[in-house]
């Protein structure tokens, strides 16, 4: 898109002396010469007027560091760009100037930049050319996606994205051709007048003459080894065949191609055009069909951090029809005497009714040594995932049947060793709008899951009477985290709070039905939990480690970077503040509001590509089991013995 002004005056140079010219050579012949021994010490900024952006985004925007070796080229390609973002943003007569201080015995330079943004230009007018001939439809579709109005202050970024919008919406709708001119797609007009500082846009758009309409799509396979059937690409189509063309469904088949596993990148092009009619090809590269090879490995399970990894197996076109075949085993590890083995193989069948539903069958076999108790695990989950539409409040939808068999051994004789055998059919709604999986700054993470437990075992062992124990109970829990963008720079400070609920209400009796084992559980205190606590230390119950049936937990955290702006390792480098709050009683009928327990405390942050690394120093605020010490302030003397913990995590704590 280029962007055209007229009637923008350009600036008058003023005349500059022979003899000043020949000072000015021999001085920056002077600097190139030495600018190895020269670095910036200080780069600062001075408003000579209004002050409308904060200092660190203007030296982000002028692309420079402290500590660089100082080069007046460089400087003055810098300045342009900081003349750039003034004009990009409405300041059509802001000007820039510097002023350099040198300290050459300390090899050092002092960069004070001279700001004045003069009138703040708004929009008068703003003119759409070339949509006038398109039907009332697509007129009222345009009239509800036109975000910018007049009277609103110029912005660059504001028309790319209006002009990107309107093409989209265009595209979306048959015509496949709109797009904004190519020699002058936007004109800016200056409106001259003695007191009004205002101008006048016209957006100008081509190709809206014509609606096409979606023909034959053919596939192609470069380099087929695997004989990867095309029926298996053609049920990922979103479009029919004489369907208006919308670029939206293209992007959205290329994507749905490109998801298989077997798939490496699929590109859908125009192949030809028949009387308004486009027949397209879609150009398929594969990947390779088996993958083995390790990985690590860094979780939170039962509120107990676990790291270790292994090695696993992939098959990605497994028995033909896009199924997928998984074999890992991996070891996780917290201490000596608490650790994970697990065996698991799985098998993935996508396009179950819809391309946007699949069926997943897990075994697992684990060896997982807690506190008190060996336990050893089979398991069989078959998972049933249904992705939504995007105008639905739910993203997806699972619906899990598990059948698993757990021999407890106690390291306490006083419990006997038991064998469990369960069964849990659940199901779970998800909504998550927020904008990092990682690290999120923005957005609403929902999910909520509701279960039954015990239904099958009944049957089964009511029917054949082996030697086994079975639970049954009803399972809720919610997990609903929020999140808000506190700084223009996305992610530098950012509120965030979350609230937990859990209930498991058990039922039933009988020679075979015993109490939920602590497996099942709920617990609370640790690194993603309550942090003034360790992992299962906190609870309204005789013995933490056994966990509770009824939870309830919550946070508020303020995260911030301490060196916004900064480009080098400090870049990375974040804070954050939080109040913890919550507990794990026996039942629901136990809650009681005074024992909810509130941790506070700080931490720091290191962001690496698979998220933050961080530490965490947590502070028993309010203790409700210690009863007149259940205050910080009552107990201070023992802050650090009895009422500090320390946390390390991979990710952020929610």
């Amino acid at each position: 898109m280029k962007f055209q002004l007229i009637k923008i005056k350009p600036k008058i140079q003023p005349k500059i002396s022979f003899a000043a010219l020949v000072t000015a050579f021999l001085f920056f012949s002077f600097c190139n010469a030495f600018s190895q021994f020269l670095y910036t010490e200080e780069i600062k900024i001075t408003f000579l007027d209004t002050e409308s952006f904060d200092e660190s985004v203007l030296i982000s925007a002028l692309g420079m560091n402290e500590s660089e070796i100082y080069d007046p080229q460089v400087l003055g390609d810098n300045i342009y760009k900081l003349q750039k973002f003034y004009f990009d943003n409405g300041y059509f007569d802001a000007k820039i100037d510097t002023a350099v201080k040198y300290d050459l015995p300390e090899e050092e330079v002092y960069i004070n930049i001279l700001v004045k943004e003069n009138k703040h230009y708004k929009i008068d007018a703003l003119i759409y050319s070339g949509l006038d001939s398109l039907p009332d439809k697509i007129q009222k579709l345009l009239n509800k996606n036109k975000k910018i109005r007049a009277g609103d202050f110029y912005n660059k970024t504001d028309i790319i994205n209006q002009t990107n919008i309107i093409a989209d919406l265009l595209q979306n709708n048959g015509y496949m051709n709109a797009r904004s001119k190519a020699d002058s797609g936007t004109i800016v007009k200056k409106i001259q007048t003695d007191s009004a500082f205002k101008i006048s846009v016209t957006l100008r758009f081509e190709g809206t003459d014509s609606i096409f309409y979606f023909g034959k799509t053919s596939i192609e396979i470069t380099d087929n080894i695997y004989g990867v059937e095309k029926e298996l690409l053609e049920e990922e189509i979103s479009y029919n065949e004489g369907e208006i063309y919308s670029k939206e469904k293209m992007l959205e088949t290329e994507k749905n191609m490109s998801g298989i596993p077997i798939v490496q990148s699929t590109r859908i092009s125009p192949d030809e055009i028949i009387n308004n009619k486009v027949n397209f090809k879609a150009e398929v590269l594969l990947n390779d069909k088996t993958e083995i090879g390790p990985f690590a490995r860094a979780t939170v399970i039962d509120n107990v951090f676990y790291a270790g990894g292994g090695v696993q197996y992939i098959n990605k076109y497994f028995l033909s029809g896009g199924k997928v075949f998984n074999l890992s085993a991996d070891g996780l590890i917290n201490s000596l005497d608490v650790n994970r083995l697990e065996f698991s193989t799985s098998v993935t069948q996508p396009h179950v009714f819809n391309s946007n539903s699949y069926l997943v069958d897990k075994i697992t076999l684990g060896l997982y040594n807690v506190e008190n108790s060996k336990n050893y695990y089979i398991g069989n989950l078959i998972s049933y995932v249904q992705a939504f539409t995007d105008f639905t409040f739910y993203n997806n939808a699972s619906l899990d049947l598990t059948f698993e068999l757990l021999r407890s051994d106690y390291s306490d004789f006083a419990d006997p060793s038991q064998t469990v055998f369960n069964s849990l059919l659940s199901t779970t709604f998800v909504h998550d709008n927020t904008n990092n999986v990682f690290s999120p700054s923005k957005g609403f993470y929902h999910s909520i899951t509701l279960g039954s437990a015990g239904l099958f075992p009944k049957i089964l062992i009511n029917t054949f009477e082996p030697n086994l124990f079975y639970s049954q109970y009803l399972k809720l829990f919610t997990s609903n985290n929020f999140y808000f963008d506190l700084a223009r720079d996305q992610g530098s400070s950012v509120f965030a709070t979350k609230i937990l609920v859990g209930d498991i209400i058990e039922y039933g009796s009988g020679d075979r039905v015993i109490p939920l084992p602590p497996f099942y559980k709920f617990y609370s205190g640790g690194s993603t939990s309550l942090r003034g606590w360790g992992a299962k230390e906190n609870g309204i119950l005789t013995n933490t480690m056994d966990g509770g049936d009824f939870l309830i937990e919550g946070s508020f955290e303020l995260r911030q970077k301490l060196f916004p702006g900064s480009e080098d390792f400090k870049k990375n480098i974040s804070g954050a503040v939080f109040i913890d709050y919550g507990n794990v009683w026996p039942t629901d009928e136990d809650f009681r509001f005074n024992q909810i327990a509130v941790a506070v405390g700080f931490g720091l942050r290191y962001n690496v590509f698979i998220g933050p690394v961080r530490v965490d120093f947590g502070f028993k605020l309010y203790d409700p089991t210690t009863g007149s010490n259940a205050w910080l302030i009552n107990d201070f003397s023992n802050i650090f013995s009895e009422k500090f913990v320390i946390h390390f995590g991979i990710g952020e704590a929610f």
